[in-house]
């Protein structure tokens, strides 16, 4: 009777420790408070999470160095580690830190605190199927150095009108486009041809303005973003001056 008084005890203490650890698991799960100013910088975060998920699926991207470089082109998104080669190979995992703004608001809705808070992101790009889990702890160690595209943004107007005043002639055409002060990044292309010139400006995979210097003027067209993928039309003055020039 003893031993089977002892089992019993000894049962009770395991069970009330098991009931304990229930309790406080459901207690910091479900029950701790939550930090209003955190919470909305990680919603804030996860939308600008979001736009670089949608940006690999336009841009069809699945290797690794293209992942990094496509998602430190987002604002406030930092590349801070990178496993794994292609997507459909052996997978690969980023893990992202992300600018996110935090607001905490009262009762009456009036801003009590607010401020940019880091979130840290990690996304499992397959091999089978994709994942990502949000606000997860970030790893120490120095971000995965990016190159900032240089942009297009802003030209075409500038471009058009410097080109409606060139000579269709290389110099002419070359002297027109130095005097736009283009980002010494974006890489520039002129090609003179049977009394027409062509231009091609590019600063990103999908970012080109290509255009055509004729006797009566200039002509500009930007290829669509299909136009621009990989294995099909490439940003060079060639094309600017081919039979495929302004199709779209």
């Amino acid at each position: 009777m003893r031993a089977v008084s002892r089992w019993l005890v000894y049962g009770s203490v395991a069970l009330g420790a098991v009931v304990a650890l229930l309790a406080a698991g459901a207690y910091w799960f479900f029950l701790r408070p939550s930090d209003p100013l955190h919470d909305s910088a990680v919603a804030d975060a996860a939308t600008k999470v979001d736009a670089v998920e949608q940006r690999f699926d336009y841009d069809h991207i699945y290797k690794a160095d293209d992942f990094v470089h496509s998602a430190g082109q987002h604002p406030d998104v930092t590349v801070l580690s990178v496993r794994g080669e292609a997507h459909w190979q052996t997978g690969v995992t980023l893990v992202l830190r992300v600018v996110g703004h935090g607001v905490e608001l009262g009762a009456d809705r009036s801003v009590i605190d607010e401020r940019d808070v880091p979130i840290c992101f990690r996304l499992e790009l397959g091999p089978d199927e994709d994942s990502r889990a949000d606000d997860v702890d970030c790893p120490a160690g120095e971000p995965v150095p990016v190159s900032r595209d240089p942009s297009l943004r802003g030209v075409d107007d500038r471009l058009a009108k410097a080109l409606d005043k060139a000579e269709p002639t290389e110099a002419s055409v070359r002297a027109a486009l130095a005097g736009l002060g283009i980002d010494p990044a974006v890489r520039q292309e002129v090609l003179g041809q049977g009394g027409q010139v062509g231009v091609a400006l590019r600063a990103a995979q999908y970012d080109c303005v290509m255009a055509r210097v004729t006797a009566g003027g200039a002509r500009l067209w930007r290829p669509s973003h299909t136009q621009l993928a990989p294995g099909e039309l490439s940003c060079s003055a060639e094309v600017a001056l081919s039979g495929v020039f302004g199709r779209d």
